[in-house]
């Protein structure tokens, strides 16, 4: 467990903001869920159709497992397409009205600074907001975004709809044609089963008449189960086409731009502000010091020697920032100390109020090292604090010393009771960003 900082905290929040996506989230699951059942109850019909041709031979069983191939398959890349589609969309919307932005302002050529997330979020505040988020979510100086992926959605999605129209149409006639067949077999069927009454002869006006009105009625029949069938085939097409648009719909809402957003987003935890993450974590704090309080009575009780185990999990959490801080390398507003003369070695050296660390030149370092012969403890002492507690600086300089003078024993006691200084701010401002 590693809780952030409150800078840390406010530099991915401010990461987010610059992007664009501030308020943004991932897609969620019950989004996948319900794009998933779209796509399945409206492609089973048209996957039967599919399912039948590839085994014209096959059983009913065949076909059904034919279909549920075919609609694991159509799921899969159409939900990925429109997703894609919609993120693509948004993300090249919000570049390409950066870039707009870019060349109202009549700035110089359109170019991408990169800033990430593990650099200072404030390198940039001087731009303007656009160009803080084309840093962000900009890949490259010539990135302004695609709708490649959008004209693919809109062409499979055109295709898909129009031939299962098309294929639902033919086997509506194909099986009006059965039908009207079957009826014309059963009264052949019928004319010739023996029954006295159909051996009658009627007049020829009669049966022409007749004649005309059952081919007059079978054919109504026929238009209207047609013009029936073509409406529904119609409604399904645009059920498709507005499920994919859906689709497409959750890909532009959800999703983040910039490069790393998702990474700052899962560093926030999902919450907006520091107070409700140390919040959260507040319990399994609590718990976990309970815990070790415990453990180490346990083992103070039984242990053969005096022991006192006064460390808690926070000082844990202390340690782990302070040994995070030195791996790292990254200078974290170091402690100033108090510029007044000393006056007696003994004197302890309060913390001052953490200020900036001002880049010191390479020729500091080498004017402070050429000390006059008569250099005193004093010259050294006013020397190191003209450095801003640059560190690299202070090392440079003391080693330049002569060896009389790094053995100083004012001056080791004046730098171990500064370094112990530093060690108590540094310790407190890890608490500070913690509570």
């Amino acid at each position: 467990m590693n809780l952030m900082t409150r800078d840390m905290f406010n530099q991915r929040i401010e990461y987010l903001r610059k992007a664009a996506d501030l308020g943004r989230s991932p897609t969620p699951f019950f989004v996948w869920t319900l794009l998933v059942v779209l796509v399945i109850a409206e492609g089973l019909g048209f996957s039967y159709l599919l399912g039948s041709w590839m085994a014209r031979e096959g059983s009913a069983n065949t076909h059904t497992l034919l279909m549920f191939a075919i609609v694991l398959v159509l799921c899969v890349i159409l939900v990925a397409l429109t997703h894609f589609a919609g993120h693509q969309y948004y993300r090249t919307s919000l570049l390409r009205s950066c870039f707009a932005r870019y060349k109202e302002r009549g700035s110089d050529e359109y170019s991408v600074s990169t800033v990430s997330l593990n650099m200072d979020q404030s390198v940039d505040s001087k731009d303007p907001d656009f160009k803080q988020t084309i840093n962000r979510v900009g890949k490259h100086s010539h990135d302004v975004g695609s709708y490649a992926g959008g004209i693919i959605a809109i062409i499979a999605i055109a295709f898909i709809a129009v031939v299962s129209t098309y294929m639902r149409v033919k086997n509506m006639e194909s099986e009006l044609i059965r039908e009207t067949t079957g009826h014309t077999v059963q009264a052949q069927a019928a004319a010739s089963s023996g029954n006295p009454f159909d051996t009658l002869v009627l007049p020829t006006e009669v049966q022409a008449s007749q004649q005309d009105a059952d081919s007059k009625a079978q054919n109504e029949a026929l238009d209207a189960v047609s013009s029936e069938g073509l409406a529904a085939f119609a409604m399904l097409g645009f059920i498709f086409v507005i499920t994919q648009i859906v689709g497409m719909g959750a890909g532009y809402k959800y999703e983040f731009a910039g490069r790393e957003s998702q990474k700052a987003f899962n560093g926030l935890g999902g919450f907006s502000t520091y107070e409700d993450y140390l919040a959260y974590f507040r319990p399994l704090r609590d718990m976990v010091n309970g815990r070790l309080k415990d453990l180490q009575q346990r083992i103070e009780s039984k242990s053969h020697t005096k022991l006192e185990l006064r460390n808690s999990f926070d000082d844990y959490l202390r340690e782990q920032r302070l040994k995070d801080r030195e791996d790292s390398q990254i200078n974290f507003d170091p402690i100033v100390a108090d510029r007044t003369p000393i006056a007696a070695t003994t004197a302890q050296v309060p913390p001052a109020v953490p200020v900036p660390v001002a880049s010191v030149a390479p020729a500091a370092v080498s004017v402070a090292a050429q000390a006059s012969p008569a250099l005193t403890v004093a010259d050294v002492l006013a020397a190191m604090q003209a450095m801003n507690n640059d560190t690299e600086a202070e090392k440079a300089y003391f080693l330049s010393l002569p060896d009389s003078m790094r053995k100083h024993p004012e001056l080791l006691s004046w730098l171990k009771e500064r370094k112990a200084a530093r060690e108590a701010a540094a310790n407190q401002a890890v608490v500070n960003d913690l509570f």
